[in-house]
């Protein structure tokens, strides 16, 4: 049996229409159940298994979803909870209503010739499906289909099963189906049936429980929106009534009036096709003939476009792609508008964070759910929401706004997480040319800056908001350069996206520049490459000998820095000609843009020809043409249009301008012809060529031999270097240059000596020092090649050669000093010829390299003087103390030192150490002070500590008691207080430093100790006998600048009496 028969019997037994009755009811067969699920198991198993469509195709021949599946449903009664086989039986008709309704796509599976021929039979009869459901005349049987879901619904979802959310998802993906089928075509009907089917509150609900009640329904809420709003203009919904009711006849005047304009053209008559032979003569003398009417009826220029137009264009003609166009514009009626306009505002009110909050985390986590469609999905319903608030808040028209302004129905898209996620989607999508996507993703954006724009002029706290969402959204200039290169690099793609491109770009620089103006200092983050090693068996030569661009093999890191922001740069980088060329693109399409949209392509050229003064490259043959064509259109472009006036002041001052530069620049005649090249603007502009300014070139890395090698070993091996670099031509320009140098000094030598016979003494002593000898480079490129190779550099100082530099000079020379005279230069070229010929050889596999080093220039903080001073006295110690907490350089700051050196710093460092410790040690024992007046506080101190150390030392209560008795006629705390007193104003006025002179006899120390404040005659005696320090401190007036303290306290040991 064939599958055809198959299901035409499964069909037959489901049931069918009883014609004896009246009404003529459908009665369900008694399998009927069955038959759905075999049905279902049919489209499930064998088109999936045999990637056809072939179980569809048939069931679309049967008439089976009018026939059977609708009326099966309109016999269920939602309300009727107690009747489990009807709700099962609807179940199974909405299972195979999904599986009809799915979207038809032909991927790599299912290309083949069949599958072509099939699709639209199916895509025909998904439209009869869906009209079908919506226009099912004795009951509503898409409510009917969506209440399958609601006992579902209405269980907590920590109660759910997995059966449950099934078919919650089976309601949802039905409801996306019907949305999705025909969506430009009968989206009025679609809308009208949701509301009455209450599909819109529902939508709402879901929405608005995303992360509560429901949790993997976000990505089809998403869709069904997307297919329900896409399209609609925002600005037709949230109009006023009166104005919607007056929309229309504006849009019909103003195609009547283009039409009234081309009637009064003048026009051939209704012979125009005999009768006329028109002779025409060019400016070069040359006779055309034009056997047309039309050829007379305004000037000879008309007579030749109509030569013109018969010539055939031969080169490839480029067509801008419509199928990546998201805007193409879907009509509605009234009624459809209104309820479009209330679910809006219910969902922007209660369900927008909910939903774009979920889904927001499910892209950072790249959640497998979400397909590549889905982005577009995601971006185009958030740049569509936004322009409705933004749209719903300019509507109220009121003076104080402010009460209506909540922004924060849309805070989950003005987070920086957000906005980090826009900037991912709309760079993936560019870097893989998915056009669509990055059309969605810059109305997203587009419509974040304008909402923002809004902010700036709303209450204070929205002001501070904002502030800091455009500096976050300025912050990366790798994101703004996205923008330009999207703009640079625009081709083919559709109109939208040349709109929306521009208008992007428009927004973005006049927002930028905006924010720029209120900013004293601007920073912007910008990627900066790193070079780094590759080879790991070498890294150990690598940190040796740092980096050398010679012969190792790097790879790019990329690394983040700031720097200060300035607008006219970033403005200066959309002059070029592919930014030029999109815009006059864009202008092309004049008869179709709005007033606001030639505006736009004004502002951008007044930005390059004034701002910019780049005039240079708008001087171009296509765009002149393009002018002449927009100011002689009496009909897309008459007078009476809104820009008409501002066109023709730019074009006034364009082609003044243009004048004067070709008066100065008559090469600039060939040149309109082209696209300018970036070397030729400023010979164009100005008539001459550009003065050169060079810069200073960053000089390599100096290196220097390891110690232990003397004179002839240090050329041998920065010579082994260079040859195992294969450096044989620089070592060839040494050896000549040296040989000239020899040859100039051994000729001033003998000239020496011929005048010195000839001669007086004072002229022999102008004679005793030969010329400095100053190396001449054949070119730039030779220059480079020497300051570029730090080994080269090396052995260049060690034959002789210094490098001399001014302060104006980009690079420096090199001479030979006049002390260096032609033996020793003879001798350094003898051994680097030497080595040449017979290179040396290393023991243990080591190679040349391996002796050299980089050389470090000394820290800055060091002072290399104090090496020569061997006293140690209090400000050397006071250095030491201050270099301890000072800041910890890295280790290759460090000045590198020989063997001899480092002894001599380490015994230097032993005798400090030694003297820090004799002065630790007297601190123990002696304290010396500055004040050496208050001799009698100082003994009343010590007879109080003896006192009252007789006091504890007693063990029995009562001798306690009798000495206590005795002691009450002593005020102790008031003697203490008043020494304290009148040491503490010396103390507190001077500077504290706790070092002392060691060097200071003990023996003629009168300097004055008092008690520490913490210290109270107060105290018991168990704490007493618990301590055994007394603190004590010694005042003492010292100069330092770093060091200053007040009231410290040294705590010093002191044996009870």
């Amino acid at each position: 049996m064939s599958l055809e028969s198959v299901i035409h019997n499964l069909v037959s037994s489901l049931g069918g229409v009883d014609i004896s009755l009246e009404d003529k009811p459908y009665i369900l067969g008694d399998d009927g159940l069955a038959c759905l699920k075999d049905l279902k198991r049919l489209l499930q198993h064998y088109d999936h298994k045999y990637n056809s469509w072939d179980v569809k195709r048939i069931l679309a021949d049967t008439n089976f979803v009018e026939g059977d599946l609708c009326p099966i449903l309109s016999m269920w009664d939602p309300l009727d909870k107690e009747d489990k086989v009807k709700w099962r039986v609807c179940l199974a008709c909405v299972e195979l209503l999904v599986e009809l309704t799915w979207p038809l796509e032909v991927n790599e599976l299912n290309a083949n010739k069949k599958s072509f021929e099939q699709l639209p039979h199916l895509r025909l009869a998904q439209s009869f499906y869906k009209k079908s459901v919506l226009n099912y005349c004795k009951a509503n049987v898409l409510f009917n289909a969506i209440s399958v879901s609601f006992p579902s619904m209405s269980i907590a979802r920590t109660e759910r099963s997995e059966r449950d959310e099934g078919i919650i998802r089976l309601v949802l993906y039905f409801i996306r189906n019907i949305a999705m089928i025909d969506q430009e075509t009968t989206r009025n009907e679609t809308i009208l049936a949701f509301k009455k089917a209450n599909i819109l509150d529902l939508i709402i609900s879901v929405a608005g429980g995303i992360g509560n009640e429901f949790i993997c329904q976000d990505v089809i809420i998403l869709e069904i929106v997307f297919y329900l709003v896409r399209g609609i203009n925002p600005e037709n919904i949230f109009l006023s009534d009166k104005a919607q009711s007056l929309k229309p006849l504006d849009d019909l005047s103003n195609l009547l009036k283009i039409e009234t304009d081309k009637k009064k053209t003048v026009k051939t008559t209704r012979h125009n096709r005999f009768g006329t032979l028109i002779s025409l003569i060019a400016p070069n003398n040359r006779r055309f003939t034009v056997a047309n009417q039309g050829a007379i009826l305004k000037d000879a220029e008309n007579g030749f476009s109509k030569i013109d137009s018969v010539k055939k264009w031969k080169m490839r003609k480029s067509r801008i792609s419509t199928m990546d166009d998201l805007d193409k514009p879907v009509f509605i009626m009234h009624d459809a508008t209104m309820i479009i306009s209330a679910f809006i505002n219910e969902f922007l009110d209660l369900s927008f964070n909910p939903l774009f909050s979920s889904i927001l985390r499910c892209l950072e986590r790249e959640e497998t759910r979400i397909s590549q469609e889905n982005h577009i999905h995601f971006l185009y319903c958030i740049g569509y929401f936004i322009h409705a608030l933004r749209l719903r808040l300019y509507s109220k028209n009121l003076n104080d706004s402010s009460k209506y302004e909540d922004y924060g129905l849309i805070a989950t898209m003005l987070q920086q997480r957000a906005l980090i996620m826009i900037y991912k989607l709309m760079r993936e999508s560019f870097d893989l040319k998915i056009w669509k996507e990055l059309h969605s993703a810059m109305e997203c954006f587009k419509q974040i800056l304008l909402i923002v724009n809004c902010m700036t002029i709303s209450s204070q706290e929205y002001q501070e908001i904002a502030d800091n969402m455009q500096n976050n959204m300025y912050y990366d200039e790798h994101n703004l350069d996205l923008i330009i290169n999207v703009i640079k690099l625009y081709k083919t793609q559709s109109f939208g996206f040349l709109n929306i491109s521009t208008e992007l770009v428009h927004n973005l620089l006049k927002m930028l520049e905006k924010y720029s103006k209120t900013k004293d200092y601007m920073y912007v983050r910008v990627r900066q490459r790193q070079n780094r090693k590759k080879d790991v068996n070498a890294s150990n030569q690598e940190e040796a000998l740092g980096s050398d661009n010679d012969n190792s093999q790097l790879e790019s890191k990329l690394r983040y820095k700031e720097r200060s922001f300035e607008f006219s740069k970033f403005e200066k980088k959309f002059v070029n000609d592919h930014c030029i060329d999109t815009f006059r693109t864009f202008l092309e399409y004049y008869r179709e843009l709005t007033p606001e949209q030639i505006k736009r392509v004004i502002s951008f050229f007044y930005r390059i020809f004034v701002k910019q003064k780049a005039e240079i490259y708008l001087f171009r043959l296509d765009i002149c043409e393009l002018f002449n064509r927009m100011l002689n259109d009496d009909i897309y472009f008459s007078k009476s249009h809104p820009t008409r006036v501002e066109l023709e002041k730019f074009i006034k001052f364009y082609m003044k301008r243009l004048i004067s530069v070709i008066s100065k620049s008559p090469a600039l005649y060939v040149e309109l012809l082209f696209h300018k090249m970036h070397d030729t603007v400023y010979y164009l502009q100005h008539g001459c060529d550009e003065v050169a300014i060079p810069k200073p070139i960053k000089l390599s890395a100096e290196f220097e031999v390891k110690p232990g090698m003397d004179f002839e070993q240090q050329i041998s091996i920065v010579v082994a270097v260079l040859l195992d670099e294969n450096k044989s031509y620089e070592l060839d320009w040494l050896k000549i240059k040296l040989s000239d140098a020899i040859s100039q000094r051994k000729a001033w030598e003998l000239e020496k000596e011929s005048r010195e016979s000839l001669e007086d003494s004072y002229n022999k002593d102008l004679l005793s020092l030969p010329p400095r000898y100053v190396v001449i480079f054949e070119s730039e490129q030779q220059r480079k090649k020497c300051f570029k190779n730090g080994k080269l550099r090396l052995l260049i100082s060690l034959c002789g050669f210094l490098e001399e530099k001014s302060i104006d000079d980009i690079m420096p020379s090199l001479i030979i000093p006049s002390e260096i005279s032609s033996s020793t230069l003879s001798y350094n070229l003898g051994l680097v010829k030497k080595y040449i010929d017979n290179p040396p050889i290393f023991d243990d596999g080591k190679t040349a390299i391996d002796f050299l080093r980089r050389k470090y220039k000394p820290r800055n903080h060091y002072d290399a003087s104090s090496e020569e001073d061997e006293t140690i006295d209090r400000d050397d110690f006071d250095s030491i103390e201050s270099m301890s907490s000072a800041k910890i350089f890295k280790k290759r700051h460090r000045k590198l030192l020989n063997d001899e050196e480092l002894n001599i710093r380490a015994e230097r460092r032993k005798k400090l150490q030694e003297e820090r410790m004799k002065i630790v040690k007297s601190l123990k024992y002696v304290i010396d002070s500055d004040n050496t007046d208050d001799d009698a506080a100082f003994f009343a101190s010590e007879e109080i500590l003896r006192k009252k150390s007789k006091l504890m030392a007693s063990k029995s209560h009562e001798k306690n008691k009798n000495i206590q008795k005795s002691l009450k006629g002593l005020d102790f705390e008031n003697e203490i207080n008043n020494n304290d007193s009148n040491l503490s104003e010396n103390y507190d006025s001077s500077e504290i430093d706790y070092l002392t002179d060691s060097e200071k006899d003990p023996s003629t120390n009168n300097d004055k100790l008092f008690i520490d404040d913490g210290f109270s005659t107060n105290s018991n005696t168990s704490d007493f006998q618990k301590n055994k320090q007394i603190s004590i401190l010694s005042p003492k007036n010292l100069e330092k600048k770093n060091n200053k303290a007040k009231g410290r306290r040294i705590l010093i040991e002191s044996s009870s009496e």
